[in-house]
């Protein structure tokens, strides 16, 4: 019983130093476990870019088919609609859906070339969402876009090769032991 009220007492000692620094301008709240835990978790989840914070197949899709084309420079308005045919055609979408995820990711590309090295960031988030239905369907709009105008630059490809190569290596992983 002793010991419960020692650690009472050294709980309120705690509190009331903690007022009387508050009270006197000296800030402690650094101090407190869960609120550390909270700003750094929001301050991680702010300082991802949106384009590696993608977490639906979809989102995905439309993404790695514009970095497709914008692998070989400035989009053309064929490329554009070869793209959104190649969403409407593979992902189901309607036209206006098919334009508005044009937009979004042309958004998060912002007009610069994705680099072969980014693509296992953008990929990362959604990876586990992605079946192998998925996976073949992002590797065809990838290849459809690239064909839009053809041939395909070795930039393209290299971004074809980066996208199988992380899916592949993600499935390696997945394997259970033989033994």
């Amino acid at each position: 019983m002793g010991v419960v009220l020692q650690i009472l007492g050294l709980i309120i000692t705690f509190t009331m130093a903690m007022e009387a620094l508050r009270r006197f301008g000296i800030d402690v709240g650094w101090l407190n476990p869960l609120a550390f835990f909270r700003r750094r978790a929001w301050a991680k989840k702010v300082q991802t870019p949106p384009l590696y914070a993608l977490e639906h197949p979809v989102d995905v899709v439309a993404v790695m088919a514009l970095a497709v084309v914008q692998a070989t420079g400035a989009v053309t308005v064929e490329q554009k609609d070869g793209v959104l045919a190649l969403l409407r055609q593979h992902l189901g979408l309607n036209e206006a859906d098919a334009g508005n995820l044009w937009v979004a990711s042309s958004h998060m590309l912002r007009n610069r070339p994705l680099a072969v090295s980014e693509v296992p960031a953008v990929l990362e988030r959604s990876a586990d969402k992605f079946t192998d239905y998925h996976v073949q369907t992002l590797r065809s709009v990838m290849l459809g876009a690239a064909q839009i105008v053809p041939p395909a630059s070795a930039e393209q490809q290299r971004l074809l090769e980066a996208m199988d190569a992380y899916f592949s290596q993600k499935r390696a992983a997945a394997r259970p032991w033989a033994g």
